[in-house]
């Protein structure tokens, strides 16, 4: 992948989350594994 292309990524990876946290009725405790996940990914990239 390109830089450009792990960008896309990021931001749509960052976007599904926003969505999962502000549409769901799941507690932090319930949604924080999936985004620390990502988080996790964003920094191996880094």
């Amino acid at each position: 992948m390109n830089r450009d292309q792990l960008k896309k990524l990021e931001t749509d990876l960052w976007a599904a989350a926003d969505k999962l946290r502000a549409n769901s009725d799941l507690k932090a405790s319930e949604y924080n594994t999936p985004e620390l996940g990502l988080m996790r990914t964003r920094c191996r990239s880094a």
